[in-house]
């Protein structure tokens, strides 16, 4: 009897070891086969591996900002000649009449005008203007703004966020103080960005458009008489006025006594009257 029972034992154990190393090899790939768990540091180890986000460059101007301005006088031979010349240039170059004042006065006939010139067209405008008459004085001058450009630009992209930020902020304040301090500091930033917004305007209008003052003239010739006067004519011609006037002062005065003269005149003629009618006496 124990001879039989040993044998079926030895299967039995058997059996169970077998069942447990299928068990163990079907985990084993069960493990390998699941992915596996992420470390709780991998997001941070990733987030400090990634590079930063570079920042946005300021955008460069695609041309340099300059502004030019000058003065220009000068003496013509021919006054319509040269403004006939004149006017040829401004369409070839482009050029705006801004204003223009013409006068005649002691002894000249004279222009000034002030004149919108593309930049570009700056330097050669002002040489073809040189050759219209004899230059008396030049004067021109340039001023690279483009560095205040950007300055303005960038001062107020600035400002505008910074009051986006503050409009932000007071819409979420409860109490009075925030709410003042916000509203003083929204303001303030908005006012300074209109600033800096007017002051690149001005920049954008100086630097768009060059501008010039040009005075041009002409000596007018003086008349002169043909003959010299006389020493004595002046003297003759005022006393001839002066004989006149006293013959005008006479007949003002007899038109003041006219009624006395009148009456005289007849009273004279009726005492001739009767003398002659009365009879002469007898010796």
């Amino acid at each position: 009897m124990k001879k039989l029972l040993y044998p079926v034992l030895l299967g039995l154990v058997l059996t169970a070891c077998e069942a447990k190393r299928e068990t163990a090899s079907e985990v084993s790939v069960a493990e390998s086969a699941a992915p596996a768990p992420a470390s709780p540091t991998s997001e941070p180890a990733a987030e400090l591996a990634a590079p930063a986000a570079a920042p946005t460059p300021v955008s460069q101007p695609d041309a340099r900002a300059v502004i030019y301005h000058g003065e220009l006088n000068m003496a013509v031979d021919d006054f319509e000649q040269a403004s006939a010349g004149i006017h040829r240039l401004l369409q070839q170059h482009r050029v705006l009449l801004s204003t223009a004042h013409e006068t005649r006065a002691d002894g000249q006939h004279r222009q000034e005008m002030t004149l919108k010139i593309p930049p570009a067209e700056f330097v050669p405008f002002v040489a073809a203007l040189s050759q219209l008459g004899h230059v008396e004085n030049k004067d021109l001058a340039s001023a690279d703004v483009t560095a205040d450009v950007l300055e303005a630009a960038t001062t107020a992209s600035t400002k505008q966020a910074a009051a986006t930020a503050a409009q932000t902020q007071l819409a979420r304040a409860t109490t009075p103080a925030d709410i003042s301090r916000l509203e003083e500091q929204t303001r303030q930033l908005r006012q300074e960005q209109e600033t800096a917004q007017a002051r690149l305007r001005q920049l954008g209008a100086e630097s768009t458009w060059a501008t010039l003052t040009l005075r041009y003239f002409q000596v007018l010739p003086t008349p002169t008489p043909a003959s010299p006067m006389p020493d004595f004519l002046p003297r003759f011609l005022t006393s001839f006025y002066w004989g006149w006037s006293l013959v005008l002062g006479l007949l003002v005065v007899l038109a003041n006594v006219w009624p006395l003269l009148v009456l005289g005149a007849a009273g004279w003629w009726g005492w001739r009257r009767w003398k002659q009618q009365a009879p002469t006496p007898l010796d």
